[in-house]
């Protein structure tokens, strides 16, 4: 599986693990980048010096590449691209803000920069500002989404239509069928989040993983339409914001919203286990997950899927 993506990163498989607050530290990034994929630390929910910790812990685990994902709309996010500049990070995945903020800085610094978007006319201006590489993320996905709601299947053909450097599909991709569907698309590439959460390197709470292990595929909605797209698994956290957004409208909406979030939500349900009131951040996909591999096992069930879809491509 040799193409763009793998020579751009330096990996065997065109396959990254998505940078998720709270659940991608250092043991999950060094695991896929063991097994021939790409491992990135998801920053977002790290200050400074723990994201140096997670670094340093990776980096004692693998000499493979691993990259950080730095989701720009944290004010600290310059502190934590030169907290990973200064280990010798030089693959950098930014999100949740302007391409254009930090690009020619990391190229000046001879990184390898990918910029994760959710339309074909963000994915022009990421271009534009230099990237090396788009991750285009299709509304599956767990997490903040695209406020135009495009599915992977019809963002990813519109995105490789209008650029010409390397496209990574991510959104609702869990297996080889995925792999191979968005390659069709037009990707070089896939990224994924869930998949990868539930897995036994990951740091996401062992209740959190069992809970996911029963859901169905009404199990994800999407909340907070009306200021920021998120997709959470349906709990009583989430019914509780569904409830707020029904009964608010306009300034009152957003200052509701941001009394019952507060702070740790996600943290508190995602890390430490409150399955009640915690914020579950998962992708629609996660009800065809029916195990907790490690990450080994996944990349071999990953390929294997990947080449049967291949091999029986002929008889359609």
């Amino acid at each position: 599986m040799k193409n763009k993506i793998t020579s751009l990163f330096g990996i065997e498989y065109p396959i990254i693990q998505g940078g998720m607050v709270w659940v991608s530290g250092g043991k999950l990034a060094a695991a896929v980048s063991r097994a021939g994929g790409l491992g990135l630390i998801g920053a977002g929910s790290m200050q400074p010096e723990v994201l140096h910790r997670q670094i340093v812990k990776a980096q004692a685990l693998t000499s493979r590449p691993i990259g950080v994902n730095v989701p720009l709309l944290y004010e600290k996010a310059g502190e934590q691209i030169d907290t990973a500049l200064a280990l010798g990070i030089k693959i950098f995945f930014t999100s949740a803000g302007s391409p254009k903020k930090f690009t020619s800085y990391l190229k000046d610094q001879a990184c390898t920069v990918v910029h994760v978007t959710s339309s074909p006319e963000l994915a022009i201006k990421c271009e534009e500002a230099g990237v090396d590489a788009i991750v285009a993320e299709g509304f599956e996905a767990g997490g903040h989404n695209g406020r135009d709601e495009l599915t992977t299947f019809t963002l990813i053909p519109q995105v490789r239509d209008i650029i010409k450097i390397p496209l990574i599909a991510a959104g609702g991709i869990a297996d080889g069928r995925g792999i191979l569907a968005a390659l069709s698309l037009g990707a070089e590439g896939v990224q994924m989040g869930t998949r990868f959460l539930m897995t036994r390197e990951s740091s996401a709470h062992q209740s959190f993983k069992d809970l996911l292990l029963n859901a169905n595929p009404a199990s994800t909605k999407t909340f907070m339409r009306a200021t920021t797209p998120v997709r959470l698994f349906d709990n009583k956290f989430a019914r509780e914001i569904a409830q707020i957004e029904q009964s608010f409208h306009g300034e009152n909406l957003k200052q509701k919203l941001y009394e019952h979030l507060g702070k740790f939500r996600a943290k508190n349900g995602m890390l430490e286990g409150d399955l009640d009131n915690g914020e579950l951040e998962v992708g629609q996909v996660i009800s065809l997950i029916k195990n907790i591999p490690t990450v080994e096992e996944v990349f071999n069930e990953l390929i294997a899927d990947y080449k049967k879809g291949i091999r029986n491509l002929p008889q359609f």
